[in-house]
């Protein structure tokens, strides 16, 4: 088992101290995270569950078993499976891991069963940082298999069969194949390995997509050169390798980016006890709880944990803070802030300790506390533990009133002094009406008609269209018509982006709500957020923005009887309607399923660009943007926001002007955010210059389903996206 280290006043407690927190972690380990082989249970084997996406061919891949023997297991007559069921997979030989977020080498290597310096031997790594994506080897005495380029599929053959025999995945499989299914005949040759100009252009177009995390000091180096190769700041360097001088060596391998042991911030996940966080982060269960202010045990889902100090001089970042962000939340120019801190770029990473200056004024936002209120949602809504919420008051108890005004972490306020939101009377904008009865609701307002229900009560509740397709279009066009004429009566913030055309694409709509996660509310009762509803408002605060910035803006999809809205309470959640329609005319004309937006190919997509097509009809061409927003759901993603951009699956040759503005957009978007080439048909057939997709949360996480029920978090999200914009366009000229 491996060490684990406590602060020095508990370095002579008992054995059975350490020994009754390490059996702690191990059962919450084994109880909660059954994606890892399970400990000390070889024999009897253990319980998996499925993930979505997940086939029995992948999971059979993945711990060396056959699909026959899952079914056998299982009892399974059909290869069918779904998203939550539970696997018995017997007598396991996990050969590799994939780390996902949060995984640490400890919980790892109790997993599957091996000593952490064994681990450590079979990945030639010398300490305990490791990073989301990174293959782990868990044993060595698998015979290596020489993968022939190319493999004749002969008869009886699966792609499970073949995928196991070299090694190779499912997936890689079928996407070098471009296969839509796993069906395969006898005969079809199937290739297994990139050829030579297609590794070379891998080599070259990957590159900026899979940052790397480490790098081997080479003769000459120094820390600025290496610094500014990889976007990093110096400081950055130094804190993550435990550097006091700037002194290098070759050979030395440096850690380049921050790993979720190094932040600052801890977000509860689901079956998370004290007693593993604080095993994870080889820290002290007591210093947590002084640190954080909870005088019990009790925490829960999506709760806020600080698990370092700060200086008054020193900022550490957490995901999604974007480096204007902080300088406008001290009083500090931006420039001042790159200075101070050895930064040639905009890009900061979470757990990244910012130097603020000798005394650093900060400003503060202002919160009235609402009735029903109470510290723990503030803190979350605030991005604050409940610890610096009332430090920040001068409070000695937890109690307050409604009416209170508590100063708050200052991000999230209206007021934005880069926006200047305060010229934004957003209010007045949800009274756009277009002559149709505004109705008042916690979840609106809603204009014409109003969902029966008031809160999306479960995953497969929908209320469908009440008007013809046609009908619905006109009343969409009315309401946006409306909204239009408010905001040219509005003057502008800005003419910085006249000229430019950009097309707003809201993900999924009308008969396609996208994803329908579950999530808790303060009381931990259930409550279902819908993708859609929730990403066409984001869209429409980003629309608004971008023309008081100048822009002309199209939107793909209208709905008929919302724009904007509030959400007060938040339990009161968007409901899922399947009522959007398509921004033209001419694809309203019908009344069958087949004409409401729709998923697939065919069907939603393609009109998606055939809107966008005609919107940019008379504009240049290096004026055309196009953003598509959406939502992710993936548990093998980051919990950060995903920029994408299209790239040749084929070639590996990417859209480099899209490329170029997702890598600008980053740094903006906040902390942690990653960019990605993929070869998605809405960016593939774009007729814009610029088009990327923007997964602005992943609802896989919890605090992104819970964050996005916010009116002041889905603000912030369409402000970073208007910034990014904006000053990629001022550095374009």
């Amino acid at each position: 088992m491996t060490s684990v280290h406590f602060p020095s006043h508990h370095k002579r407690a008992p054995a059975i101290f350490f020994f009754f927190l390490a059996v702690l972690a191990v059962i919450h380990f084994l109880e909660g995270s059954v994606s890892l082989l399970q400990a000390g249970e070889p024999k009897t084997g253990f319980a998996y569950v499925v993930e979505k996406g997940d086939s029995l061919g992948e999971i059979a891949l993945r711990y060396n078993v056959s699909v026959k023997e899952i079914k056998k297991w299982n009892k399974l007559k059909g290869d069918r499976i779904f998203e939550g069921q539970r696997l018995r997979i017997e007598a396991v030989s996990l050969r590799s891991y994939t780390v996902k977020s949060g995984d640490t080498l400890s919980e790892i290597a109790l997993a599957s069963n091996i000593p952490v310096s064994r681990l450590r031997d079979l990945n030639k790594i010398s300490g305990d940082r490791i990073y989301t994506g990174q293959k782990l080897q868990l044993a060595s005495d698998r015979k290596s298999i020489e993968t022939p380029s190319v493999h004749v599929v002969q008869k009886g053959e699966s792609l499970w069969d073949i995928a196991k025999k070299y090694d190779v995945s499912i997936a890689a499989i079928k996407e070098r194949n471009h296969l839509k299914t796993e069906v395969i005949r006898p005969g079809m040759t199937l290739s297994l390995k990139d050829g030579p100009e297609e590794n070379r252009t891998k080599e070259k177009t990957d590159e900026g997509d899979s940052e790397r995390f480490e790098y081997k000091v080479r003769p000459g180096d120094n820390l600025s050169t290496i610094a500014e190769r990889f976007d990093v700041a110096v400081s950055l360097l130094k804190q993550l390798n435990g550097l006091k001088e700037n002194r290098i060596y070759p050979g030395q391998t440096l850690q380049l980016r921050p790993t979720s042991l190094d932040e600052a911030v801890h977000v509860v996940r689901s079956g998370e006890t004290l007693s593993s966080i604080a095993l994870k982060y080889r820290m002290n269960v007591s210093d947590i709880k002084r640190i954080n202010e909870i005088e019990g045990s009790k925490i829960v889902v999506g709760q806020e944990l600080r698990l370092k100090g700060t200086k008054p001089n020193v900022y550490i970042v957490e995901r999604g803070d974007a480096l204007w962000e902080v300088a406008q939340a001290y009083g500090m120019g931006v420039g001042e802030l790159k200075r101070l801190n050895g930064l040639a770029s905009d890009r900061i990473y979470p757990g990244q300790e910012l130097q603020l200056g000798t005394a650093p004024a900060r400003s503060f936002g202002t919160y009235t506390v609402k009735k029903g209120d109470y510290l723990g949602r503030i803190a979350r809504l605030h991005q604050m533990s409940v610890a610096d919420l009332k430090s920040m008051n001068n409070m000695k108890s937890a109690l307050i009133h409604p009416g209170d005004q508590l100063k708050v972490k200052p991000f999230l306020q209206k007021g934005s002094e880069w926006l200047k939101i305060s010229e934004i009377n957003w209010d007045d904008l949800m009274g756009s009406s277009g002559g149709l009865r505004k109705i008042t609701l916690g979840n609106g307002p809603y204009y014409g008609s109003r969902p029966k229900a008031r809160r999306q009560s479960n995953r497969r509740y929908y209320e469908s269209a009440r008007l013809s397709l046609w009908n619905t279009y006109k009343r969409a066009r009315k309401l946006q018509v409306a909204l239009d004429r408010k905001i040219s009566k509005m003057g502008r913030l800005s003419n910085c982006l006249n000229g430019w055309h950009i097309v707003i694409d809201p993900g999924h709509g009308g008969l396609d709500p996208g994803a329908v996660v579950a999530n808790l509310d303060g009381n931990g009762d259930k409550v279902y957020v819908v993708e859609d509803e929730y990403v066409y408002d984001v869209a429409l605060r980003v629309y608004v923005m971008l023309r008081l910035n100048g822009a002309d803006v199209t939107l793909t999809l209208l709905s008929p009887n919302h724009l904007i809205r509030h959400s007060d309470p938040p339990v009161q959640t968007f409901v899922n309607e399947k009522n959007e329609v398509y921004n033209s005319r001419a694809f309203n004309r019908g009344n069958s399923r087949s004409h409401w937006p729709k998923g697939g190919r065919n069907g939603n997509l393609s009109r998606r660009i055939a809107i966008a097509e005609n919107a940019f009809k008379h504009v240049p061409k290096n004026r055309r943007m196009f953003l598509s927003f959406h939502a992710d759901i993936d548990h093998s993603a980051p919990n950060v926001p995903l920029v994408l951009y299209y790239r040749s699956r084929r070639t590996g040759r990417p859209d480099r002007a899209s490329k170029r503005f997702a890598k600008s957009i980053q740094s903006f978007l906040g902390a942690g955010t990653v960019i990605r080439g993929q070869n998605l048909y809405v960016l593939r057939n774009s007729p814009a210059n610029i088009s990327v997709m923007l997964e602005l949360r992943n609802l896989a996480y919890m605090d992104h389903a819970w964050a996005l029920r916010f009116e002041e978090l889905r603000q912030r999200d369409a402000e970073k996206v208007v910034r990014g914009v904006v000053e990629y366009v001022k550095k374009k000229g």
